[in-house]
């Protein structure tokens, strides 16, 4: 089930402004749909208001929506200001108004302004048009499911921008980086000791954390803990890539 949930403050004066909150807001709306199995499909920040697009059981999504509105109130209480609640509408989503629900997400940061949702960080709309990588939101979730172009029009964006879409720079393989990152180690690809340096080699290359846990078959948490520090080995296992020779490998 998809759902489009208006999360509403009642009675903050100041209400979501700082954007140190904001950034702590969305990595708390991403762990706690990722902790109850529910997919982010789109998100939109304003003063007085959340927008989510939510994919999963209508129970876990009220958990979901439960601990966002605990957890920024208790954010909130640092910076010296209260945040209360005011009721939260939700409504369920037609596939066929899957476009429409994210063009509504991407609307709540710039809903006074005119030069668009480009214009804003405080949606998933520079992430549904492939101009940011955020750990909090991954645009994939949408692939094949809206026409990315028709949500930019939606949301009021006007004309792409020269050069849309931005050329992404993965064009090879799991397989392939874990391969030749094991070339460069040593070893076979079965080899944990070769898995800190394929982390840092397919992160490098744009690949999400999501998927180089299933690549891997390891929790995404060990793989965020593989990426505090990026392998020393990558500039040379980079060469190894650019090279068809040196890619030849078992």
């Amino acid at each position: 089930m998809v759902e489009q949930v208006a999360v509403f403050l009642d009675g903050s004066a100041k209400g979501i402004e700082n954007a140190v909150l904001r950034y702590a807001l969305l990595e708390r709306i991403s762990s706690s749909c990722a902790l109850r199995g529910v997919v982010l499909l789109a998100f939109g920040i304003g003063r007085d208001e959340i927008r989510l697009v939510l994919e999963g059981h209508s129970g876990d999504i009220t958990n979901v929506v439960r601990g966002v509105k605990v957890g920024t109130a208790r954010a909130a209480l640092k910076f010296g200001h209260r945040i209360s609640w005011a009721e939260t509408p939700r409504s369920t989503v037609e596939p066929s108004s899957l476009s429409q629900a994210v063009a509504w997400a991407h609307l709540a940061p710039d809903a006074a302004q005119v030069d668009g949702p480009l214009c804003s960080p405080w949606s998933s709309h520079r992430d549904l048009l492939r101009y940011r990588a955020a750990d909090f939101y991954d645009a994939s979730v949408l692939e094949g499911r809206v026409d990315v172009a028709e949500v930019h029009a939606m949301a009021g964006g006007g004309v792409l921008p020269t050069g849309w879409p931005p050329a992404s720079p993965r064009s090879e393989t799991l397989n392939e980086l874990l391969r030749v990152a094991a070339s460069v180690v040593g070893v076979l690809p079965a080899d944990r000791s070769c898995f800190a340096l394929f982390v840092s080699l397919a992160k490098e290359r744009g690949w999400e954390t999501r998927h180089i846990a299933d690549a891997l078959m390891l929790s995404r948490r060990r793989v965020r803990q593989l990426t505090v520090q990026p392998s020393p080995r990558l500039p040379l296992a980079l060469h190894v890539l650019a090279d068809e020779r040196l890619r030849m490998v078992p």
